[in-house]
């Protein structure tokens, strides 16, 4: 696959996925997603851009303010499909407030091949490892991440209803007997997708990440996809970890956040 191939494989994956139990209103340069259920998730209550429109991104910040009066979302975010038509709004969505974030859409192909720690045993949840162990770790490193509690509740419950609808699995990775990381994986034809990457912190610097990493990946191929892909934040993530283990960026995912105070435009 060419890189742009392997981006739009990445960017399948989210569309689906923030897609699922969303009420989605389609407009000519991309979507609105509303799930009036988890106003705290800004993967639930936001615009996809896929084009900026010919009047301007002022049309969709109209469109968001439109779609969200008088509910519970206190926040307006937009993601862009294309990362340079986001560069070419970030200054004038700065005037209106927004601030601009991404994450990198990283690739590797096949099994990488790295050393592991022989002692973390991996386990899917529901037949090997318990929902709470999973929630557990999750939890846990939300929170250290500053995520609100009620945040954290809202993220956790649709993702785990998303994942019974698109076919995610989630795993939770023990040493010593004790739940020290989770992911989980999603394959759709021939790539996978990584996420919820996260080890407790007392279980960091062991192997943790990079074990549960090559277990993906080990997995991925076992399910018949060539490719394994995952996403990670641009700014303050191991990328430095994911390239020694193969995967390569493929592109960026840009998008821009507003948190309205109360009594404003929400």
């Amino acid at each position: 696959m060419e890189l742009s191939d392997l981006l739009h494989a990445a960017l399948a994956f989210e569309h689906t996925w923030t897609e699922t139990g969303c009420k989605v209103e389609r407009r000519p340069y991309g979507a609105l997603l509303r799930n009036d259920r988890y106003p705290l998730v800004l993967m639930a209550n936001m615009a996809w851009v896929e084009r900026v429109p010919e009047d301007g991104i002022e049309e969709v910040l109209a469109d968001l303010d439109r779609v969200f009066a008088g509910t519970a979302v206190r926040h307006r975010y937009l993601v862009f499909d294309a990362a340079q038509a986001a560069f070419g709004e970030q200054e004038a969505l700065a005037r209106f407030g927004f601030l601009p974030d991404a994450v990198v859409a990283m690739a590797r192909l096949g099994i990488p091949a790295c050393i592991t720690n022989p002692d973390l045993e991996v386990r899917e949840v529901g037949t090997g490892a318990p929902e709470t162990d999973f929630r557990k770790v999750w939890l846990a490193t939300r929170e250290e991440m500053g995520w609100t509690p009620d945040e954290a509740r809202q993220v956790y419950e649709l993702d785990r209803e998303r994942a019974a609808a698109v076919g995610q699995k989630a795993f939770v990775s023990y040493l010593g007997g004790e739940p020290a990381g989770t992911f989980a994986l999603w394959a759709r034809g021939t790539s996978a997708l990584v996420e919820d990457v996260a080890a407790l912190p007392r279980f960091r610097m062991k192997g943790v990440g990079r074990t549960m990493i090559f277990d993906a990946c080990k997995r991925a191929v076992n399910l018949g996809c060539e490719w394994t892909l995952l996403m990670t934040p641009l700014v303050g993530s191991p990328q430095i970890m994911y390239k020694t283990l193969g995967f390569q960026p493929v592109g960026e995912i840009r998008s821009f956040l507003k948190v309205e105070t109360p009594g404003g435009p929400a």
